[in-house]
């Protein structure tokens, strides 16, 4: 549709030129001799290319902890806003659900409760207890060892 419209304007241009220049510049009433101009447009090439998104940059485990298979790297810190970052970050990727673990206020209590529970195998990866977290929770709740 644009090449169209480019042609259509390129076209109304050069028939106004040619009647503009239809007599000759010496001011005798002799019409100047035709001359037939093609204007092309090359139509716009428009290339879309899908570039994958490159894996995220590998971390250290920094708890020195050999984490599971799928398991994410939890980055601890003492920094309340890196470790609400952090836990950001890994609620994106949906290991850190406070919606079904209660966690600590505190996000660098509640990214310290989630890398030891983490650890442990307590949580699964939907953000909820595992089994065995469930039995953990059950146990301390019974007054039994804590988390």
């Amino acid at each position: 549709m644009t090449q169209r419209r480019f042609r259509r304007t390129a076209v109304a241009v050069l028939m106004a030129a040619a009647g503009v220049a239809g007599l000759s510049a010496c001011g005798d009433d002799k019409p100047a001799p035709a001359v037939t101009t093609t204007v092309t447009a090359p139509a716009p090439t428009v290339t879309v290319t899908a570039t994958p998104t490159p894996p995220p940059a590998a971390s250290p485990a920094p708890t020195g902890q050999a984490q599971g298979a799928g398991k994410p790297d939890v980055i601890l810190t003492g920094d309340p806003e890196a470790a609400a970052k952090e836990l950001d970050r890994l609620k994106a990727t949906g290991w850190w659900n406070p919606n079904k673990i209660e966690y600590a206020d505190d996000p660098v209590t509640a990214l310290q409760q989630f890398d030891k529970w983490l650890a442990k195998g307590y949580v699964a990866a939907g953000g909820g207890w595992t089994p065995a977290g469930e039995a953990a929770v059950e146990a301390a709740n019974d007054g039994g060892p804590e988390m």
